[in-house]
């Protein structure tokens, strides 16, 4: 069954008019027919199954819980890597369950900025084709020292990937909430790993093998959401 984000609130048991983009899709791209079900989600956590009018409009027939969604809550502190690395990271991460993105400026990035609404629709469309019961937020460029007090202000448990660290990310204690620090392409400068330390923040390595530092994202970060 085909799944569509939409912005507002859905009401049970009633007509809901269709956005262009997604009436476009079902249409022209997708070809549903008239009496098809489709599923819709607003992020509240529900999916609302629903049956094509073959209109512009679709009629909620059923309010249900959604499951899917990971029990605890990982905030992805992703030190900016270059266009296409960055939105495999927003668009695999949101299948491994990432609840926030927050794009962060460290010493060692060489990429400066990155497309926000770009990152928002391709978030958007993992969260419908996985199964999320949620739409993950991403948030404006922090540099590393702000998004420690972020994370500390918050009250966040912090996690920070250091190759150097003797403790292997399975060790990780599982957290309701936690904050996965990833480093860019030549990963965090020691002082940056002993100032996240100085913070409270546990240093953990992802194994023995040198990661890309897009897929030590989604490993960490599919690790800590379970």
């Amino acid at each position: 069954m085909h799944r569509f984000f939409i912005e507002n609130n859905i009401a049970e048991n009633s007509k809901l008019k269709l956005p262009e983009e997604i009436l476009r899709q079902i249409k022209n791209v997708l070809k549903i027919k008239r009496g098809e079900k489709i599923a819709l989600f607003d992020g509240s956590g529900h999916d609302f199954i629903s049956e094509f009018s073959g209109e512009d409009y679709v009629s909620i027939s059923e309010k249900v819980f959604n499951r899917r969604e990971p029990e605890r809550q990982v905030f992805l502190f992703q030190s900016i890597l270059k266009k296409d690395k960055m939105e495999w990271i927003f668009q695999k991460g949101t299948e491994a369950g990432v609840y926030e993105f927050i794009p962060v400026l460290s010493s060692r990035s060489v990429k400066k900025d990155f497309n926000l609404p770009r990152a928002k629709k391709i978030i958007k469309e993992a969260s419908e084709q996985s199964g999320r019961g949620c739409v993950p937020k991403v948030r404006e460029i922090m540099g590393f020292d702000e998004a420690l007090e972020f994370v500390q202000k918050e009250r966040i448990t912090g996690i920070i990937a250091d190759p150097n660290s003797k403790r292997h990310i399975l060790e990780a204690m599982k957290e309701p909430k936690t904050a996965l620090f990833i480093g860019p392409e030549g990963g965090f400068t020691e002082e940056e790993v002993a100032e996240a330390k100085e913070c409270a923040f546990k240093a953990y390595s992802l194994g023995r093998l040198n990661l890309r530092s897009e897929s030590a994202a989604l490993v960490a970060a599919w690790v800590v959401a379970q």
